[in-house]
């Protein structure tokens, strides 16, 4: 029996899941550039890049400037914060580590990460769907954070005393410090850093090549971040995302979002992407989540989506399973609506 590295064995359940299917329609490039550029005059975004995968394919385009200052115009390679959709990347990761029996979603969190003690409760399960009780930032200081934390163990520290909003399982509360506390369970269950770990099992296998959120990075690639200040761009707060690296803290480009969104089932397994994205919601609840990925219907298709919202950044990955589709839209710039933008390219696409 001949065995294939474990990257080019998921390559090619990659390209099993992505055959073009008989009544594909083409991606209408021209139509998601107008967008796109409506989009840039109407919300005063610096640089705007987008990625569109569709049955194997690939289709990224940039208009503005990644670095208005020195006139760097953006480009389908350009990083960005991810901010929030690093979660659904730790989700996948976490639940790859259940898979392998090496991380029980029901175990108190403590169990691999020593460092969260105080809420023994608290469960993966519940971290990965919200309903964990655990915290999100308790100030604009906490939000824009600036201290350095050298490990997760140290981040979690930070918070890990506070009481809980609410009782586990009790209700849904959007937190990235709970996914801060994920990462260092993978870290726990894994015997590797967070990092090194979703380098390894994701990133790799996946050929992407995404990087932690670093001062030193943004400079050498020419890339500022914007805020909107009396309608005008200026620079935006100095942020350091060691505390919620896990949640928050990775930078990549569109189109490695959409490789990502597109090998997920390759990476888990039909079984194990179903129960990822089966909805938590008790009935009345309005926030539809499964574990790392919000749930929405777009017409009569069910999609899974994250957004993404940080100093100088916002972005948006949206996936519909049944037509093999992704979009990503990313600016550099805080406070803008990508959202809406990934979801009407989506409508086009019907």
């Amino acid at each position: 029996m001949i065995r294939r590295p474990r990257h080019i064995a998921i390559l090619f359940l990659i390209l099993a899941l992505t055959v073009p299917a008989a009544s594909a329609q083409s991606i209408p490039l021209e139509q998601f550039k107008s967008m796109a550029a409506e989009a840039m005059q109407q919300q005063t975004l610096p640089g705007i890049s987008v990625a569109v995968w569709q049955h194997g394919k690939l289709e990224a385009f940039a208009l503005g400037y990644a670095d208005v200052e020195g006139k760097v115009p953006a480009t389908p390679q350009t990083l960005y914060r991810l901010a929030s959709i690093s979660k659904p990347i730790t989700a996948v990761a976490v639940l790859e580590l259940a898979k392998q029996h090496k991380l029980d979603l029901d175990a108190p969190a403590e169990k691999y990460c020593p460092a969260f003690p105080a809420h023994p409760e608290v469960t993966a399960r519940e971290l990965l769907s919200h309903r964990s009780g655990v915290p999100h930032y308790k100030n604009d200081a906490a939000a824009e954070n600036t201290r350095h934390f050298n490990s997760l163990d140290d981040a979690v520290k930070n918070f890990a005393a506070e009481p809980l909003v609410f009782p586990a399982g009790s209700g849904f509360h959007y937190t990235s410090y709970g996914f801060t506390v994920l990462g260092c369970e993978i870290e726990g269950a894994s015997g590797e850093s967070y990092e090194s770990y979703v380098r390894e099992h994701l990133f790799h296998p996946l050929h992407m090549s995404a990087q932690v959120d670093d001062a030193h990075i943004e400079a050498e690639a020419h890339l500022h971040f914007y805020s909107l200040k009396n309608g005008k761009l200026v620079m935006a707060h100095p942020l350091d995302t060691s505390d919620r690296l896990p949640g928050g803290g990775w930078l990549s480009t569109p189109t490695e979002l959409v490789r990502f969104a597109a090998g997920v089932r390759a990476l888990l397994g039909e079984e194990w992407s179903r129960r990822m994205w089966t909805d938590t919601a008790k009935p009345g609840e309005k926030e539809h989540y499964g574990m790392g990925w919000f749930l929405l219907k777009l017409g009569p298709h069910d999609a899974v989506a994250h957004s993404g919202g940080q100093l100088g950044t916002s972005t948006y990955l949206l996936e519909i399973p049944s037509r093999d589709t992704a979009i990503a839209v990313f600016t550099n710039r805080d406070g803008a609506d990508m959202g809406k933008v990934a979801r009407k390219m989506a409508e086009r696409m019907e």
